[in-house]
């Protein structure tokens, strides 16, 4: 297996130990009662033993190496776990999983940094944020799908929590949001949990039982896997027709893989909240506390674009093909909804505002996935990798830009005690250095030129022109509308006369603009460096994902040959 090295060390069983470890550490700072101050720098010191190791792993990875049709799963560990129903402890990352570990190393370390005005119940809440972290990194880096499964499902238990319990009041909301998150994505989940107890009975009856990632995407692509005869679409066309499925439901291949597209779709296109999937979202982002939206924004969000090419595009490849065009029509709509929904906030909810933007950015991620899978005679491989690759870079932009503006508006709320837009106005006179700083994170998200919300952005219109022409033209009407509401949404705050709430000579309080010693830029400074670096030098992202990408998107092209 040329396709798979395995690592010289556990390097990323410790990776997703260490927030563990943080976890227990901030356990034990409970059991001898110390200082809740002490506890937040602690456990944001310890966060930063993460990005210490995803860096490490950023460094030893070859972005170049393919073998046998992928590219090669590097840094993998693998061990016998379950050996009656053949579970594996398998780990490993390529280039569609390695950016969203750097990505959720870096958040994580800022959405702490944003929790220090948490006063109640401080240990649970940090503690909270490190399992939250383990299971996003576990989902990442977990290749066989019993522990896929198990971090996918986990990760909800700490979300919930810090939603429901350091959210926004009125306790109800925070509640309600908190449930239907919950429940939203839990439910889209059995679909795909029963399909995958059907697929390792049909790879039994092919005589080699298993719940392994990789080699199922290799089934799935057609690709040779030793001890297996077929693709993965013969072996459960060949499944039920020998239970006599075939018998009431017709001799039709790609009406069996169809059924598993869609239920594994729904689960990943609910979290990304592709348009109808997407109402637990604005709510979520909106009522949840300034730590738990920026980690729902900027990384969670992601499962679900990262389960669509891990699972969904390898595994079922020909109904991926089949239904492109579907998940491209409800992508666009999620674009035109996002940002006009965003639009009809601009005199109110600022993070409901926010959340919408999100609905909208994601609808381009599904949009590039739709091209890369669609069958069209003018899009060759080039293109479809370009699409993956911007999709890529989307999310990592994204995720920094969307986290940003979370990190700030917290701290906007922190000093005005609102969300609403309606009640700011020319704090720029005040905050002339907080207007600066929130000024390039929502150029960032906007798409401007120089900033890596572009680059993204960028590159998946060049990937879906080819594939999705018409699809792609009437996307730009989300980039217009997004842009006009977020510019809407700062002048709201910055612009004009200033409130006299917030005008001292008027019996006002002034807010306190933000410095740069403080903890604040300390937080937000990382993140508007990295948009800016990746913004004009791209590269780093992008080497990574490509040839993994460009795999990725071979069966596609080779159905056109």
């Amino acid at each position: 297996m040329n396709y798979l090295q395995m690592s010289d060390g556990p390097w990323l069983t410790f990776l997703v130990l260490s927030p563990i470890v943080g976890l227990l550490l901030v356990a034990l700072s409970g059991a001898l009662r110390l200082d809740d101050r002490l506890v937040k720098i602690g456990a944001t010191a310890w966060s930063l033993t993460s990005l210490g190791l995803a860096i490490f792993l950023w460094a030893g990875y070859n972005p170049g190496a393919v073998a046998d049709g992928q590219a090669v799963i590097q840094f993998a560990e693998k061990i016998p776990w379950i050996d009656a129903i053949k579970v594996d402890y398998f780990l490993g990352v390529d280039g569609i999983s390695l950016p969203l570990v750097i990505l959720t190393t870096v958040m994580t370390p800022i959405a702490m940094l944003a929790s220090f005005n948490v006063e109640s119940r401080v240990k649970m809440h940090y503690a909270l944020l490190f399992l939250l972290e383990a299971a996003m990194l576990g989902y990442f880096v977990a290749l066989n799908f019993f522990f896929f499964f198990i971090f996918w499902e986990f990760s909800l238990v700490p979300a919930f929590f810090i939603i429901q319990n350091w959210g926004r009041d009125p306790e109800d909301k925070r509640r309600y949001a908190a449930f239907k998150f919950f429940v939203y994505t839990m439910g889209g989940s059995v679909g795909m949990l029963l399909l995958f107890q059907f697929f390792y009975v049909a790879t039994r009856a092919a005589g080699m039982p298993t719940f392994d990632l990789v080699t199922l995407g290799r089934l799935g692509q057609g690709l040779p896997v030793e001890g297996v005869q077929g693709s993965l679409q013969d072996i459960v066309f060949r499944y039920v027709d020998s239970v006599g499925i075939t018998a009431y439901l017709g001799r039709y291949p790609l009406l069996y893989t169809s059924v598993a597209f869609w239920a594994i779709f729904i689960a990943f296109a609910i979290k990304l909240a592709v348009w109808p999937f997407h109402t637990w979202l604005p709510d979520a982002y909106s009522e949840a506390p300034t730590a738990g939206s920026i980690l729902l924004s900027a990384v969670m969000s992601k499962m679900g674009a990262y389960g669509m090419l891990r699972i969904m595009l390898p595994l079922v490849p020909d109904a991926a093909q089949f239904f492109g065009p579907v998940i491209g029509a409800l992508a666009l709509v999620g674009i035109v909804a996002g940002a006009f929904g965003a639009l009809s906030y601009t005199g109110g909810d600022i993070k409901r505002l926010i959340g919408y933007t999100s609905i909208n950015h994601m609808g381009y991620v599904a949009l590039a996935i739709a091209a890369a899978a669609t069958l069209n005679s003018a899009a060759d491989g080039q293109s479809r990798a370009i699409a993956v690759n911007g999709a890529m870079m989307q999310m990592v932009a994204h995720g920094l830009s969307t986290g940003a503006l979370f990190l700030l508006v917290g701290y906007l709320y922190q000093r005005t005690g609102t969300y609403s837009l309606r009640d700011w106005g020319g704090l720029r006179k005040v905050m002339p250095m907080f207007s600066g700083v929130m000024g390039v994170a929502m150029f960032a998200n906007l798409g401007l030129p120089g900033l890596a919300g572009f680059v993204g952005e960028f590159f998946i219109f060049r990937g879906t022109w080819a594939s999705l022409p018409f699809f792609t033209l009437l996307a730009t009407i989300g980039l217009i509308v997004s842009a006009l509401a977020l510019l809407q949404m700062y002048a709201r705050i910055f612009n004009g006369p200033l409130n006299p709430r917030w005008d001292s000579g008027h019996g006002g309080q002034t807010p306190a603009d933000m410095r740069v010693a403080s903890r604040e830029f300390l937080a937000a400074a990382p993140l508007l460096v990295l948009l800016l670096i990746l913004g004009v030098y791209p590269a780093p992202i992008m080497d990574l994902a490509n040839q993994t990408a460009t795999a990725l998107v071979n069966v596609f092209t080779k159905a056109l040959s």
